[in-house]
């Protein structure tokens, strides 16, 4: 009597995707560095967290810390127009949060 399981598995190697190919060859790379932060108004228990310890730590002049995220990405972009655009939309839509974040980027070539 022969179970389905006893089979031995096909040793085929699955598929591998080939990668998208580049567009066209006038566009150029770059470097995206963003920068994102809570707003002034919102509560930053992180910040205070870490304000408290560097006092402790005998850093008696810091007068307060907030804290944040950073990001870099790196993309392909006909010019440094359009890297701006598809940077500001990326953090206005994905990388930040507007409802309560701010955000601020440099784009540079790579």
């Amino acid at each position: 009597m022969s179970k389905k399981n006893d089979r031995k598995p096909n040793d085929k190697k699955a598929a591998v995707k080939p990668e998208p190919k580049a567009k066209a060859s006038s566009e150029k790379r770059y470097l995206a560095r963003v920068y994102v932060a809570l707003k002034p108004t919102v509560n930053d228990p992180e910040g205070i967290t870490v304000g408290n310890a560097l006092g402790s730590l005998g850093f008696t002049g810091v007068d307060g810390v907030r804290s944040g995220r950073y990001f870099q990405v790196t993309l392909r972009a006909a010019g440094a127009k359009d890297a701006e655009k598809a940077v500001d939309q990326m953090c206005a839509r994905l990388l930040a949060n507007p409802v309560i974040e701010t955000y601020s980027f440099e784009v540079g070539p790579l």
